[in-house]
Parts: structure tokens; sequence; C-alpha cells
């Protein structure tokens, strides 16, 4: 088998083949929930970043630009490296940007043993560039996948992004406790290693290279600009960018809903917030393959979101914390089943040569939509703490509906490995 020739289990019958790519997607969330978890003692308490003067105003500020800044690398990087993958091939863009990734999580681990606060913001950004890869492993998933079979590819997109978020701050926490705060970043950067000899060595090329297509650079980095231009998907773009917006804005507040109404311990609202991420790896693993042998995709995309918008609704109804369990957690799993459709839905929409550019634009719009989220929900809950909840599920829902009077036409032009069809407005203008 040669570098560009597409993978034999392409029909998608196995995952095996596509496992370096998950253990991709694994690794980028694995150290942004340490990032998560661990700057914010960094930062607010005195370990030597800032003075030991400086007020509790300031160090929010510091923590707050540093977690934005990682996510906003992710924004620029994803429809550049979703581009670029296109014209040159999953795999060399691939492993340019794990090194890229293994360079910036070793300055980032420096940066923490030296206590350089500038040096750890510019890693952040390097770290964000570099794992923008997740476009690229999206992308080169929807290449070897048919349309029927993506869904449950996907969801898998979604479990190892879920086990990073579970054992991130929980494995590195016991390695803080121990050996200080850079070695779980160290560990990382190891990770990062063994991941990029894993895809040198196992990973076969999904999309071989386009030396016909030419790239212009500059259209490239303006690229993002597509998701409003792109007629036959520029809905769908609104609308997984409302998903976007209210599910992970839902994870960013629940939080903080959950200190300000039962004011629980830190290891409490921990213990809540790693049962909803599992309940996100259970739904990924056991929920989105089955529904979609029995229902059609854009069905189970349409009723997930909307229930999820009711669930996470539901959240700020009860006065028990117990009540979490039969509101957040099935809240998540209806928000995880929609979040991997959303993603299938636009990927079935386009021809397999534009799979990377796409992807990428979906990839900056998730991130964005990230970060806008959880500033958006921390002014809401600064009016009044449940907003937040309230205002991300009814969006939620209405999103849901938006989708429901979206029509089908045939697939496109052949190329594209979908049997479902574009998914086109049924009102959109010419």
């Amino acid at each position: 088998m040669t570098e560009t020739e597409p993978h034999p289990n392409s029909a998608g019958a196995s995952i095996r083949p596509l496992l370096p790519l998950y253990l991709v997607v694994f690794v980028a969330f694995i150290g942004y929930a340490m990032m998560v978890t661990f700057f914010v003692p960094l930062i607010m308490d005195n370990h030597g970043f800032l003075p030991a003067t400086a007020s509790t105003a300031y160090r929010s500020t510091i923590v707050g630009v540093l977690l934005a800044i990682y996510p906003l690398g992710q924004f620029f990087g994803s429809p550049i490296l979703g581009a670029v993958s296109d014209r040159f091939g999953r795999k060399p863009v691939l492993l340019a940007s794990l090194v890229l990734s293994i360079v910036s999580w070793s300055a980032l681990a420096y940066a923490i043993e030296q206590r350089q606060l500038l040096l750890l913001a510019v890693a952040c950004l390097i770290g964000g560039l570099g794992e923008a890869n997740i476009a690229i492993a999206q992308s080169a998933v929807a290449d070897v996948a048919t349309s029927d079979q993506r869904g449950r590819l996907f969801a898998y997109t979604y479990t190892a992004s879920s086990c990073g978020y579970i054992s991130g701050p929980l494995l590195g926490g016991i390695a803080v406790a121990r050996f200080g705060f850079s070695m779980p970043f160290w560990a990382v950067v190891a990770l990062l290693i063994f991941t990029s000899l894993w895809v040198f060595i196992a990973f076969h090329e999904t999309h071989p290279p386009d030396r016909n297509r030419r790239l212009d650079y500059v259209k490239t980095l303006t690229s993002l600009t597509s998701v409003f231009t792109d007629r036959p998907i520029r809905g769908l773009y609104l609308i997984n960018f409302i998903f976007y917006l209210t599910i992970f804005g839902f994870y960013r507040v629940v939080l903080m809903y959950m200190d300000d109404k039962w004011h629980m311990p830190v290891h409490q609202s921990g213990a809540y917030y790693s049962y909803i991420s599992a309940m996100s790896l259970v739904a990924s693993l056991f929920c989105v393959a089955p529904l979609l042998r029995r229902f059609p995709l854009k069905s189970v995309a349409v009723a997930a979101s909307i229930l999820a918008g009711m669930l996470i609704v539901i959240v700020v109804l009860p006065s028990n914390h117990l009540s979490l369990l039969v509101t957040a957690g099935p809240a998540t799993v209806a928000a995880t089943i929609t979040l991997a459709t959303c993603a299938t839905l636009l990927s079935n929409s386009v021809a397999a040569e534009r799979q990377g550019s796409v992807m990428g634009n979906n990839l900056a719009l998730q991130v964005g939509a990230e970060a806008l989220g959880a500033m958006v929900g921390g002014l809401l809950a600064a009016a009044f703490v449940p907003l937040p909840l309230i205002v991300y599920g009814i969006l939620l829902s209405i999103g849901g509906l938006m989708l429901s009077a979206r029509r089908i036409t045939p697939s496109p032009p052949a190329g594209q490995n979908s049997q479902d069809a574009v998914v086109v407005p049924a009102t959109e203008s010419a």
C-alpha cells in the first residue's frame, strides 16, 4: 500500500485504522482540560508568576487571557490546517502540526518551571495553532466513512474528548500533588511524541495530495468568511454555531450555577462535573450508533437538540442538588448526540475534496462559540445566575426547530461519500 492510497477499511467496518486520529483528539483535550484546571491555582495563588501584591481582579484577568489564547489559536489555525490538508494530504500536515504541538507544550512546561508568564502565553498560542489538527482528524474520518457510518465514527471523537476531560484533571492532579505543576505538562509532551510516532507508522493517507489544486494562502487565512457566503451550507454553519454556543456555554456556566445555588465545595462540584463528562462518554459510546441505525440522521439531531434545550432549562427548577443526576446528566447525553450528528450533517453536505476546509471552518466556529459562550454566560450570570442556563436552553431548542425546518435535497455530484442529501433551508433565497 502506498502512502496516498485510501485505506482498505474505507467502508468504516473497523475503527482500528482510525485509532491514531482518536488519540490526537484525546491528547488535545487532555491538555486543554489540564490548562483549565491548573492555570487557575497557578495564577490566582502566589506561585511566582505575578507579584505577591497583585490584586485578585488582576490575577483573574490574567487567567482569563491565558485560557482565551489557546482557543484563539485553534480558531485561526483550524481553517488553515484543514485547507492545507486538502491540498497536501492529511498525513504530512497532521505530522507537522504534532511537531508544533510538541514544541509548544515543551515551552509551556518549561515556562511553568521558570515562572515565565510571557513564555507561557506564547506557548498557549502556538499550542492552540498546533492543536487545530483536530480538524484534520475529523476530515480523515470523513474521508473513509460513508454517510451512514459518519455519525458513529464522529461520535468516537467525542468519546476521545470526554476521556480527555475526565482523565486530564484527575491524573494531572495526582501528578501535581507529587511532582509539581510542570510534571503533567511534560507528560503531555511524552504522549504527543508517542502519538506522532504512531501516526507516522500506522496512519495511512486518506486524502491523496491534489497537486493540481492551487492553494491561495490569503484566501485560506480568510476562509472562515465562507460560512457567510457558502449558500448551500451556510444555514448549517449557523445552526451548528447555535448548538456549539449553547452546549459549550452550558458546560462553562453549570459549575457557576452549582456554586451559587448550593454553595458546593470544590470536591463536590468537581464530582458532579466528572459525572457530566462521564455521561457524555456514555452517550458517544452507547447511544449515537444505535439511534442512527434506527432513525434518520436529521431526525436524531432535531430530537436531541430540542430535548437537550428543555433539560438545560429544567436544571434551574429543582431545589435539591441531587436533581442534577436527572437533569444535567440526561441534558449532557442529548447534547453529546447533538454535537455528533450536527457535525455529520455538515460533513455529508459537501464533496470529498472540500472536507478539510469545511470541517476546519466548523471547528473554528466551535472554538469561537465556546469562548463566546463562556463570556456571554458570565455576563448573563452577573444579572441573574440561572439566566444563562435558561437562555442557552431555549436557544438550543430553537436551533433544533431551525434544523427541522430545513429540507433534504439530492446528494452533491459524484465524489462525495454521502447517501444523505445536502441540507438546504427551504426558504433560502437564490
